[in-house]
């Protein structure tokens, strides 16, 4: 019997195989990706359009536009697409963020012939009534007044904005009041454009025949979409090195978030970076969640990200203190970030966050629909599928001299912009 007490030893860092997707074009020269794998009849078909936030101004609408894409078409309404769904037990997901949005179809493959069509339909004629219109932006005007009483909320948004400028999709600050502003004319407009006329690529997962591969790509053939192909956004963004103070009255706890605009995954110190930012704050035994949960017992959570957009990215750190402890914690999230700078990283720590990444990368190619997320991110970026061979090389050879090097090239304290919101 395996004695739980004791700590299993540490494995070391072999060859991993990534298997490579199948890869066909279809008409417009629109990639269409297939894995095919598992043992269960599931299937997962995703439609990645050039429709995300940075298209719209007010980004709210490009969110809406895909909100009620499934709200009604002109052949179902909202409830009777929903009824159909579930009585062949398929499920239906929408997602808009910066750069793209997408409408994904997870169904059983024996039902395919019946929840393939109501997917196409959603995508090619959304009816966006004004009634369902209307009570979207009613129920999405009052979840906003909601949350601009959290101050996590109001941190994350005024962070965005510190970073990007307001007069950019990426940086505006949605008001309540533009909800006001949606017309179902208008998201007809964008429909138009960017869903009809900015299929970006298609992702099918899951376990499947020929047949019934055959079967989605005549059906989205039949679509007739164009090849979006999304326009390289201008860089053209305030430095960095800001500090920003929202003050919430009658708050308990203060909201901190400190980082910078930073590089996508196609920049040459993307790698290293990331094993740094799981040092900094990247997993539960983090510098960040040792000083300043475990020790100081100022917040019950922080945690630091790399976030890669289409044409940059930007680094955070996250966390919710009692407000009373706010200062005292951000003195020491940038005594923390100048370890990184001052000091090398103890090889046996160091040890221990490689090995936890490459089992997180080991865990996230395990089954077709992981797997096919993870070359969803290749093609979202432009990536060959050499990308994780040399991420895992970097995991093996990185070592402490390189990481120091790197937080000194991008964690300049001046660099840091700092948004806190408290009372």
């Amino acid at each position: 019997m395996i004695n739980r007490t004791i700590q299993p030893d540490l494995g070391a860092l072999e060859k991993i195989s990534v298997p490579e997707p199948a890869l066909k074009l279809l008409p417009g020269e629109i990639p269409f990706l297939s894995v095919n794998g598992g043992t269960q009849d599931i299937l997962r078909i995703e439609l990645i359009f050039s429709a995300g936030n940075i298209h719209a101004f007010p980004p709210l609408l490009a969110t809406a536009a895909n909100d009620l894409l499934d709200e009604g078409t002109t052949t179902h309404s909202s409830a009777e697409l929903a009824e159909k769904l579930d009585q062949y037990g398929a499920f239906l997901e929408t997602e808009c963020g910066a750069d793209w949005a997408s409408v994904t179809l997870y169904t059983l493959s024996k039902f395919l012939g019946i929840t393939l069509p109501l997917l196409t339909e959603i995508v090619t004629g959304p009816a966006y009534e004004n009634a369902e219109v209307s009570t979207y932006a009613t129920q999405g005007k009052q979840r906003m007044l909601v949350n601009q009483q959290k101050v996590d909320y109001l941190a994350r948004r005024n962070f965005a904005a510190a970073l990007f400028g307001e007069s950019n999709s990426y940086g505006y600050l949605s008001k309540p009041e533009d909800y006001d502003l949606l017309e179902s004319s208008e998201l007809k407009e964008f429909f138009d454009r960017f869903y009809a006329g900015g299929l970006f690529g298609v992702i099918v997962s899951g376990k499947f025949t020929e047949t019934e591969e055959s079967k989605i790509k005549e059906a989205i053939i039949a679509c007739n979409f164009n090849h979006g192909n999304r326009e390289p956004v201008l860089n053209d963004f305030p430095a960095d090195g800001s500090k920003v103070y929202v003050q919430k009255e009658g708050s308990i706890q203060s909201a901190i978030r400190i980082g910078r605009k930073l590089f996508n995954r196609t920049h040459p110190d993307f790698f290293r970076f990331s094993v740094l930012n799981t040092v900094l704050g990247g997993y539960f035994g983090s510098r960040l969640m040792s000083n300043i949960r475990e020790d100081k017992g100022y917040t019950y959570g922080i945690g630091s990200g790399l976030i890669s957009q289409k044409d940059n990215g930007y680094f955070f750190i996250s966390t919710e203190v009692g407000a009373g402890v706010c200062q005292p914690a951000v003195k020491e999230i940038y005594s923390e970030v100048a370890r990184l700078r001052d000091d090398l990283i103890p090889q046996e720590e160091l040890d221990l966050v490689k090995k936890y990444l490459w089992g997180s990368f080991q865990r996230s190619i395990d089954g077709p629909l992981a797997l096919a997320d993870r070359h969803k991110s290749l093609l979202l970026n432009g990536l060959g599928q050499d990308y994780y061979e040399r991420y895992m090389h970097t995991l093996k050879t990185v070592t402490s001299e390189e990481l120091r090097e790197c937080a000194r090239a991008w964690l300049q304290e001046a660099d840091l912009t700092e948004v806190i919101v408290g009372p």
